[in-house]
């Protein structure tokens, strides 16, 4: 047994780190969606496009910011989630997506060790890198903020390169097609893919292949099918204001006004976002450039946006630059060690460890961080077990309007508006008030105790429940 042990020390320990991640991010987001910390937007959207495709209506919800049933299509094309429904025959409940998401985040620190184990030839090493994926604000971050499909993408391009390295073509095509599908811009990564494999790999035939089809398909998304559909432009144009009104005239103008481009990327919440970024992994990144061009795609995008959102590392939006960071920080590695070889691996591993906590400890949401994202374990819902019980006995059949902290619990019906839209067409109007609640919500709590039309029907602390009397 202790030869065993010896013998497979690094795998059982990469194997301990997996599942300590897999449990304390499944108990922290369970724990969050239990106490009312997610939301309408964006696991309640996520949650109901994939109980109405389990149910027979394929891809569609409630429109975000209207009243009635649209297909999904007309803001993302998350095609994932048309895959993902079956699960809910094992366990139809929001909290399934949330666990699919640790799972895969999970598996996700595995391929980072096997990337690094094949490119560089030592475990030490490439357990510390494990260790830095599974400690990596951005990772964590992008697993606590509800449920994203675009989140998979970070695990499924790791695993794609990993298969092309090993020359596993199959595999690797069919993580590079689940990437695809989790959002319409990662198509852009899967064409990087392919001439990857065209000049890299030596294979011409499969690499064009590729780099074709996910081309024309992230054109056709973007161009036809997602404005088709909605009705108008990809709704994330606005954006990008600044640069124009479509997609066409945002990149034409990105590189035809290049002192407005560079201008932008080198404004101070764009650098503090890069520091995030690249810091854990001591800037190694950088050293490879090169593969860090997977990542251009999307980091531009974050880089140039004008939404706040999307160049912090708080949200989603750094999913599928994550493994790049990764990949080409390990080549820095086998840079430093082919030019230096007197820089050992321990001397390597001992930098990355030490700036990996320190950005844990500085940017990120674990417990032992300077402000950590622990709500959830601090500050349960007073009201929990009650509006538990009493969202439990609503017919899924009413259409109701809720405040975003209730969406996601109420996701599993045709129709959930949130508050203060569809008020009027809704056959219960529920809100749960928080500190932080918006004023658009706490407004309409006001009308409605004062509007003869609506009669409160039940309460309990911060939470209402109006019955709509002209239904």
């Amino acid at each position: 047994m202790e030869k065993v042990f010896k013998k497979l020390k690094f795998e059982l320990s990469l194997s301990l780190l997996a599942i300590s991640y897999f449990s304390y991010f499944t108990i922290a987001t369970f724990l969050k969606y239990g106490n009312y910390y997610t939301g309408r937007f964006d696991l309640g959207n996520m949650a109901q496009t994939v109980w109405n495709t389990i149910h027979g209506r394929i891809f569609l919800l409630t429109d975000p910011n209207g009243t009635e049933e649209i297909s999904r299509l007309a803001f993302h094309a998350d095609f994932i989630l048309i895959l993902l429904s079956p699960f809910y025959l094992i366990w139809e409940d929001p909290r399934m997506l949330l666990l699919i998401q640790t799972a895969v985040l999970s598996v996700g620190g595995i391929f980072v060790f096997l990337i690094s184990k094949h490119v560089l030839s030592n475990k030490t090493i490439s357990l510390v890198l494990a260790l830095s994926f599974y400690l990596n604000p951005a990772v964590n971050y992008t697993n606590l903020f509800d449920f994203h499909p675009v989140t998979l993408a970070t695990t499924f391009f790791l695993a794609a390169f990993y298969f092309i390295l090993k020359s596993n073509y199959k595999p690797a095509i069919l993580f590079l097609i689940l990437a695809g599908i989790t959002k319409e811009q990662v198509w852009a990564i899967v064409a990087l893919f392919g001439l990857y494999l065209v000049f890299i790999n030596k294979q011409k035939t499969l690499g064009l292949s590729i780099f074709a089809f996910s081309l024309l398909t992230f054109y056709f998304l973007f161009w036809y099918a997602i404005p088709n559909v909605a009705g108008s432009q990809h709704f994330a144009t606005q954006f990008f204001g600044d640069f124009g009104d479509s997609p066409t005239e945002i990149i034409k103008s990105i590189f035809l006004h290049p002192v407005q481009t560079i201008q932008t990327l080198f404004m101070p919440d764009r650098l503090s976002y890069i520091k995030q970024l690249f810091m854990p992994l001591g800037y190694l990144s950088f050293i490879a450039l090169p593969f860090l061009i997977f990542a251009a795609p999307d980091l531009l995008i974050n880089l140039l946006s004008g939404s706040p959102q999307m160049h912090q590392i708080y949200y989603q939006y750094s999913a599928s630059v994550t493994p790049f960071i990764f990949i080409s920080a390990i080549y820095g590695v086998s840079f430093i060690r082919k030019r230096v070889p007197e820089v050992s691996f321990h001397a390597i591993s001992a930098i990355i460890l030490i700036l990996t906590i320190l950005s844990a400890y500085t940017y990120g949401p674990l417990p032992f961080a300077k402000k950590p994202t622990d709500a959830m374990f601090r500050k349960p819902l007073a009201e929990k077990n009650t509006i538990d019980k009493y969202l439990f006995q609503i017919p899924l059949d009413e259409k109701i309007s809720a405040t975003n902290n209730l969406g996601s619990h109420l996701s599993h019906r045709r129709h959930i508006f949130v508050i203060p839209i569809g008020i009027d067409k809704a056959d219960r109007i529920l809100f749960l008030v928080k500190k932080d609640s918006s004023l658009k919500e706490k407004d309409a709590l006001s009308r409605l105790l004062k509007n003869p039309n609506y009669t409160l029907i039940f309460n309990d602390g911060n939470f209402y429940v109006f019955k709509n009397l002209a239904k």
